[in-house]
């Protein structure tokens, strides 16, 4: 892959970033998560990225969000399952470093967003609606993206009987996460999805323009 130079040095030498067993961690929260909303439905609410609620002095929500339940039903272990192996793949082809790195930009990514947004939001008195979009959902979109863009070919079952391609999969989430806010006219919807994956940017971004670059000497050539 065609990394930026700085995170190539960075997987070479602050190795001791990396977070062991990140995946078992991340579904392990998301587990304790998902059985403690389910015994306090109205504990999810201390849960989510409530960026107003954040500038407000409830810090804690900027770590919690991330056992925020995907899914308030016992079809999340599903998801979960899958999920697991999404970043379990991707470990394996990236590593533990970069893995983590990537999970961390994604982290500090929606953080940032959902703060700057809420204070955006607050200044020009506009309705932005945040708290829906600070969970674990859109994390999870990037991940499977970053496979599906290593490993487009490669298949999942659908219902364990119908095989679908990684590629498929991520363009058809990709239409539905843009069409969602274009046809609602919700622009700083788009604008704030955009931001929400600039960790794929990061690691992608570089391959992308290297292509594009590739493309475009060849067509001249014709």
């Amino acid at each position: 892959m065609n990394f930026p130079n700085w995170l190539v040095w960075i997987d070479k030498n602050l190795r001791w970033l990396s977070i062991p067993k990140l995946p078992l961690f991340l579904i392990i929260i998301q587990v304790l998560g998902f059985f403690l909303v389910m015994s306090k439905p109205a504990f999810a609410e201390q849960l989510y990225l409530d960026p107003k609620a954040v500038l407000g002095g409830e810090v804690w929500r900027i770590f919690t969000f991330i056992s925020t339940p995907l899914m308030e039903n016992f079809l999340v272990f599903f998801v979960l399952w899958f999920f697991y192996y999404v970043m379990v793949w991707l470990e394996e082809a990236w590593g533990s470093a970069l893995l983590t790195i990537y999970f961390l930009f994604a982290w500090l990514g929606t953080v940032l967003v959902s703060i700057s947004t809420a204070l955006v939001s607050g200044f020009l008195e506009i309705d932005v609606p945040i708290k829906v979009f600070a969970n674990m959902e859109y994390i999870g979109c990037s991940f499977f993206f970053a496979l599906a863009t290593l490993n487009p070919n490669k298949e999942i079952h659908l219902f364990f009987i119908l095989p679908i391609a990684f590629k498929w999969i991520a363009i058809f989430i990709a239409v539905v996460l843009l069409l969602e806010p274009l046809l609602f006219h919700s622009y700083e919807h788009l604008l704030y999805l955009s931001l929400l994956f600039a960790n794929y940017l990061i690691f992608f971004g570089k391959g992308y323009w290297l292509y594009f670059k590739k493309e475009l000497e060849r067509r001249r050539r014709l």
